[in-house]
């Protein structure tokens, strides 16, 4: 049985003007089934607007489903209550497209690190300190720096924190949300293979989502590709890419930069 298993998903959202709802709907995602097996990688590619982060969105339940049901290990998700889901949330985490806006920059990158170790289960005070080292060492960051505050790192620090602070709480599965679109192209490849060497050293079920279907290829074993609110293309990855069925796909290949 699939680890996550997403069947007849929709996401809708409501129209509104000066006086309210006008009656109309936006179908962000729509009917959209999905399965992932337990230590793979699934791609998930389209352009922007397309409902991919409506649709991670609904998986980690910070957005309601209009309709379907979301399957985490035999358990759907959307049944659960708010206190539930809280729980349960320690088994799936997300990194954020920006890693500025998604770390509290109040907090001390040890705070940070050191709340979220402590959510599976309590961390003695006397541990904590070698506890955060460890895990900043695991994303390629210096324990020497853990009492400093976001702003004192750069882009591609903030997101390996962000990304520490997701695997903390050792989830099975991880959404990666445009993990790298916000980074220099530098920086971009290293997030990459921290990312890949993490799922495979965790044993990490992950859903990589991302407009740049060459990045995709390099991340995914599996790959979904959506376009206005649908999947309309779902395979192994090389199959997508070798000979893709669908027009619109065949469309993303063609605008990928190609070196002449």
């Amino acid at each position: 049985m699939a680890y996550l298993e997403i069947r007849g998903a929709s996401v809708h959202y409501p129209v509104r003007n000066t006086w309210g709802t006008t009656g109309e709907v936006v179908r962000a995602v729509d009917d959209v089934s999905l399965s992932v097996e337990r230590g793979r990688i699934l791609g998930l590619v389209g352009e922007s607007g397309c409902g991919k982060s409506s649709l991670s969105r609904a998986i980690m339940q910070l957005q309601p489903l209009t309709a379907g049901s979301i399957e985490l290990d035999g358990t759907n998700l959307s049944a659960l209550s708010a206190a539930e889901v809280r729980r349960r949330r320690l088994d799936f985490q997300m990194v954020f497209q920006d890693p500025y806006a998604s770390l509290n920059p109040r907090f001390s990158i040890f705070s940070t690190l050191a709340e979220a170790l402590s959510r599976r289960e309590p961390l003695p005070r006397r541990h904590r300190e070698s506890a955060v080292a460890e895990l900043m060492n695991r994303v390629g960051l210096s324990p020497e720096h853990m009492y400093k505050y976001p702003h004192e790192f750069s882009g591609g620090q903030r997101q390996r924190i962000a990304i520490a602070r997701a695997i903390a709480p050792r989830p099975a599965l991880l959404l990666a949300d445009e993990p790298v679109s916000a980074l220099d192209v530098s920086i971009q490849s290293q997030i990459l293979n921290l990312l890949n060497d993490l799922t495979r050293d965790l044993g990490l079920t992950m859903i990589f989502i991302s407009h740049d279907l060459s990045v995709v290829h390099y991340m995914a074993d599996d790959i979904a590709v959506m376009r206005r609110g649908r999947i309309v293309e779902y395979g192994p990855a090389d199959e997508v890419f070798g000979n893709p069925q669908h027009e619109y796909t065949r469309k993303l290949l063609e605008a990928v930069p190609k070196m002449d």
